[in-house]
């Protein structure tokens, strides 16, 4: 037998309990041969010697590429802190597009500012034009003038004159009645762009969060794009569609108890190792940048707790049916309120369907109390959380939370301990990476030095884990994906040095030299080896 390559460094990083490290690996076709002895006497059509650290290649378990994607289409604002300067930033853009052409402005957070940008805003910088700048989080927008004179609902249009152009939640259904869907063309632009970044960041599989729906998607037919890019070979990563609960319609078939699906029967696990249906997505509540996410008690220097963003009944009913129909449920619970619903739910569901697949999971899990962990074990729910927001937001959430509830933020050490597992990821297009993503978990500071919850510091090797392995298992694919071992499938991420042995606070400091998906290095695929 000759390999197809063998692949030496300093240190590789198996994440395989029975052999946690080793210094050569070798690979066959698309899969792992073996390590070091393992390999010993077998010769090599390539070789690479590696100086700095392999690992896994890493799952991002949350992301929104297509979002990501139009937002390095649009104008970013995100380094500006003046509303005087964001008119002018936003008019000197939209100068240089053709008439009748929609401006569209990302990097917007009003914490910048100190206050919501307006409508008022959009029109001295744009005119008649039609603007939309969407917040960083998606759970917000403002809008022009123009956009709101287009609304056709009377009632929502009032609101949004009320509101000064400044929608939450829901109510961005009508800017994206007029601007989406995207043409295919236009997806897959995007996505290919977003993709080819993250895999620069030593991501080797992304799951695509809310596909087909209101959240996250471009167009509803965005599978299509995501297959082309792949059958046209400039897709560089494996990825996993998550569809959103509002792409669920009335179906028949005769499966007990189900009544609502997508057409074919449709469901988690169906597809390939390069392109899968992974869980279908529910979103109970908003954000906190944007004091949103639902909460048992008010923000601070507030009377709101945030929103529900549906019937509470329509989520039950629906995901009662997902779960009867087969679906693994991924779902969007950022307050401790939200995620007390999403328990008694799954609770619920899991009496009426006690053969249910398994693997669920809840996203983000932003605030949870002490209570939740037992419950959530016991359940056997997975969360997937973004550590990284505390890096870029954490002061604000303490401020907006109170010292009292500052423990239960983007939780580590209790949730490992209680043996919930626990996956990282970035939900780009919000600032962040997998390195960053390790660091933080570790580390557990803003980036003004304030320290958040000590106690929830995990180790290197757990907050490696929740971009390998646990995320591995979270897709389904924990048999064959997430660690260096035979027979797995060969992505890795080479790395300029080893995140075990340097300081924490040098972990993002560490280059990504390589990245390889089906034993394919994207530095040897056409387009991608540019890293500017």
């Amino acid at each position: 037998m000759e390999l197809d390559l063998r692949i030496s460094a300093d240190v590789i990083h198996t994440m395989n309990p029975g052999r946690p490290s080793a210094h050569t690996v070798g690979i066959w076709h698309n899969r792992i041969v073996g390590v070091d002895e393992q390999i010993e006497g077998l010769s090599a059509r390539r070789e690479i010697t590696h100086s700095g650290a392999i690992l896994p290649g890493f799952i991002d378990a949350h992301t929104h590429l297509q979002l990501t994607g139009q937002t390095l289409k649009a104008l970013d604002i995100s380094g500006t802190d003046s509303v005087d300067e964001v008119i002018k930033l936003i008019a000197d853009y939209a100068a240089g597009l053709s008439t009748g052409t929609w401006v569209e402005i990302s990097g917007y957070d009003q914490r910048a500012f100190g206050r919501d940008l307006t409508a008022d805003d959009l029109d001295a910088a744009v005119g008649e034009r039609k603007a939309w700048a969407r917040h960083t989080s998606s759970h917000s927008s403002v809008i022009s003038s123009a956009v709101i004179h287009d609304i056709k609902d009377p009632n929502l249009r009032q609101h949004a004159i009320d509101a000064r152009g400044v929608l939450h939640e829901e109510e961005q259904v009508v800017v994206q009645q007029q601007r989406l869907p995207y043409p295919i063309g236009e997806v897959k632009g995007a996505v290919a762009t977003a993709a080819r970044l993250a895999a620069l960041d030593g991501v080797t599989m992304s799951i695509e969060a809310g596909a087909g729906g209101s959240i996250g998607s471009l167009n509803p037919l965005d599978l299509i794009g995501f297959q082309e890019l792949i059958d046209e070979g400039r897709m560089p990563m494996r990825i996993q569609m998550m569809p959103s609960h509002d792409a669920l319609h009335s179906v028949t078939g005769g499966i007990d108890a189900f009544s609502r699906g997508l057409d074919l029967g449709l469901r988690t696990g169906i597809g390939s190792d390069m392109l899968s249906i992974g869980p279908m997505k529910f979103v109970l509540d908003g954000g906190m940048a944007v004091r949103t996410a639902l909460l048992t008690e008010p923000y601070i220097g507030a009377d709101s707790c945030g929103v529900l963003r549906e019937d509470l009944n329509v989520f039950r009913r629906n995901m009662i049916d997902a779960i009867a129909g087969g679906w693994t449920l991924a779902v969007h619970a950022i307050g401790d309120a939200a995620l007390d619903i999403a328990l008694d739910i799954f609770d619920e569901s899991f009496r009426l369907t006690p053969d249910h697949v398994g693997g669920h999971r809840i996203e983000h899990g932003g605030l949870i109390r002490d209570d939740q962990i037992p419950r959530l074990a016991a359940l056997g729910l997975t969360v997937v959380g973004q550590s990284g927001f505390l890096w870029v937001s954490g002061d604000d959430y303490a401020e907006q939370l109170g010292q009292d509830r500052v423990s239960g933020l983007y939780r580590g050490q209790s949730l490992v301990d209680a043996g919930v597992p626990l996956v990282g990821s970035t939900d780009r297009p919000l600032p962040g990476s997998p390195l960053q993503g390790i660091r933080t978990s570790v580390e557990r500071l803003t980036d003004q030095g304030t320290l958040l919850a000590p106690v929830e510091r995990i180790s290197v090797y757990d907050a490696v884990a929740g971009w390998t392995t646990a995320a591995a298992a979270a897709a389904g694919m924990g048999d064959r994906l997430g660690a260096i071992r035979e027979g797995y499938l060969a992505d890795l991420v080479l790395l300029s040095a080893d995140p075990h042995a340097v300081l924490v606070s040098e972990i993002t400091d560490i280059s990504i030299v390589d990245t390889m998906v089906d034993g394919q290095l994207i530095s040897d695929a056409d387009g991608l080896e540019d890293r500017s």
